[in-house]
């Protein structure tokens, strides 16, 4: 394992744990692209805060970057601040933040860089996609922006979404049955004596 899956890994590992998920469900977002001050991003919080209804707070954890926990009233995120570009942490198959809290901060982001002027930020050349896949071991696609939003979800991420789904749904399944089987074999003693019950009572003679 090279040094960049290490901190990958201790960052989803820290991610997972303020988001309240396993690091296998945590996908990262990276907006690549050069800044020329680290205020940039206490100025974007500063809006989603008073503009956008949004909170946020600091985290102490190390994410390669100052990170923060961005909250709405249905989902929360983590916004970690690089020299070379934002990067978002959040739940995959939350659609919530899929159609909320991301394309939120990409519109206060964007209008922000517009700001400033062209000549302060260069666009977006694409969204870089990362997570851990079932083995642990860091999976990456890019896609462009707006094939991210303006077109439907790229397929990378309907399939870890759905893939986060099916294993949800196979570790209930899996829950049902085991409690199935502990239900059945509390209620064998019971019948059992109910059946020893039924045999010991002796019909009543009529006089």
């Amino acid at each position: 394992m090279d040094y960049r899956e290490e901190a990958f890994k201790e960052k989803f590992n820290n991610a997972a744990q303020h988001l309240g998920v396993k690091p296998q469900q945590i996908i990262s977002l990276k907006f690549r692209e050069m800044l020329s001050s680290y205020s940039e991003y206490h100025h974007i919080l500063d809006i989603l805060q008073q503009e956008g209804n949004v909170s946020y707070q600091k985290l102490n954890d190390n994410f390669q970057g100052a990170g923060y926990l961005v909250a709405d009233k249905s989902s929360k995120i983590i916004l970690v601040e690089h020299e070379t570009g934002l990067e978002l942490l959040y739940i995959a198959g939350s659609i919530a933040s899929l159609v909320g809290l991301i394309p939120l901060i990409r519109q206060c982001w964007t209008g922000m860089r517009n700001h400033f002027g062209p000549h302060h930020h260069r666009n977006f050349r694409d969204i870089e996609i990362r997570k851990l896949d079932d083995n642990g071991n860091l999976k990456e696609n890019h896609v462009s922006e707006d094939e991210m939003f303006c077109s439907p979800l790229p397929s990378f991420l309907v399939i870890s979404a759905t893939q986060n789904l099916e294993n949800e749904i196979k570790a209930l399944k899996y829950e049902v049955k085991t409690l199935s089987e502990r239900i059945q074999k509390m209620e064998k003693p019971q019948r059992k004596l109910i059946s020893k019950g039924k045999k010991s009572k002796k019909p009543k003679r009529s006089k």
